[in-house]
């Protein structure tokens, strides 16, 4: 089961492709989309929110394209899926409580409130000791054996 959103898993894919190339190499979006399977109608607006979020930097020109900001090793998948605003958000216990049914309302909203803020933040624990070096490692791993496999 995939929790992330599709943008979050673009933006994910896009860093893993930039880490995979030399640092100095910039790489253009088409290209990236390309390598990816990842629609041109999202590749520029995903590499802006990453842009903006200093996870990548654009060179301009015929030789220009994106790289990363810091080495993979510095980028955790947190600070990905946060710059995506991808991490998750609070399920609609407002909605919930305010359906008619209970006398109290602010009672089931601040348990399950409380609840969610754990879960958020044992998410970002998770997220946040997984880098994108690692991320990177595991795809080569991934690509390395499916092409291995072979069906008779």
């Amino acid at each position: 089961m995939n929790k992330f959103p599709v943008k979050v898993t673009y933006g994910i894919m896009i860093t893993i492709e930039l880490a995979r190339q030399d640092a100095s190499t910039p790489l253009q979006a088409k290209v990236i989309a390309k390598r990816q399977g990842i629609p041109a109608r999202f590749i520029e607006q995903i590499l802006q929110r990453l842009k903006q979020a200093g996870i990548v930097r654009s060179l301009r020109g015929a030789q220009g394209g994106y790289t990363l900001a810091q080495h993979p090793s510095q980028i955790s998948l947190a600070d990905l899926v946060n710059s995506m605003n991808g991490s998750a958000s609070e399920p609609s216990i407002k909605n919930w409580a305010d359906d008619g049914h209970h006398e109290n309302r602010q009672v089931p909203k601040a348990l399950l409130s409380s609840i969610w803020q754990q879960v958020q933040e044992a998410e970002q624990a998770v997220l946040r000791v997984i880098s994108l070096q690692k991320l990177a490692e595991q795809y080569q791993k991934l690509e390395t054996e499916a092409g291995v496999m072979y069906h008779i």
